[in-house]
């Protein structure tokens, strides 16, 4: 019964994101090729100056939204080229690029869901870079935390086209 009361609350609790929001502060633009330094060193991939003079600001990151097997509940991934996954048939062998950003939703909107959007997504957000690990173990290095009002509500027929859109997962 828990089940069924979190789908619906999915459901109703369903967004988009906006095209726009107002905001306080000029955004500062980031772009993935900002996020590590070209050169590999003895540990690797090293985050870069810039990413790390963006962190704790407003960014503005354009990417294309990860197609997902099923909406991730307050957050998408975000990378610089189209990536559908597989987590069924894959599992922890994602097809991931090494730079891309997890977008957080309003922590509000923590159980809403994001339906997959085509084509590329210009995100502004509060940028947050260094190591964590969420509850269902993926780790991320860049975050982008959305504002409340970068999401809307669905409409009645946005909702059964998202609802229409499950039936068809491959």
């Amino acid at each position: 019964m828990q089940c069924a009361n979190r789908i619906l609350a999915v459901i109703f609790c369903a967004a988009l994101l906006q095209p726009t929001w107002a905001a306080d502060t000029p955004a500062v633009p980031l772009s993935f090729n900002d996020f590590y330094t070209h050169d590999t060193g003895p540990y690797g991939l090293a985050l870069s100056p810039a990413l790390l003079a963006a962190n704790g600001k407003r960014v503005t990151l354009t990417g294309y939204m990860v197609q997902q097997e099923r909406a991730a509940l307050g957050h998408f991934m975000l990378t610089p080229r189209p990536v559908q996954m597989s987590e069924q048939a894959d599992g922890d062998a994602d097809d991931l690029p090494l730079a891309w950003a997890m977008i957080y939703l309003d922590p509000e909107q923590q159980e809403c869901a994001i339906p997959h959007s085509r084509g590329l997504l210009e995100i502004t957000g509060v940028l947050q870079v260094g190591r964590y690990e969420a509850p269902d173990g993926r780790v991320s290095w860049v975050r982008l935390q959305l504002p409340t009002d970068a999401t809307r509500g669905m409409n009645a027929f946005e909702v059964a086209t998202y609802l229409h859109s499950l039936q068809h997962v491959h």
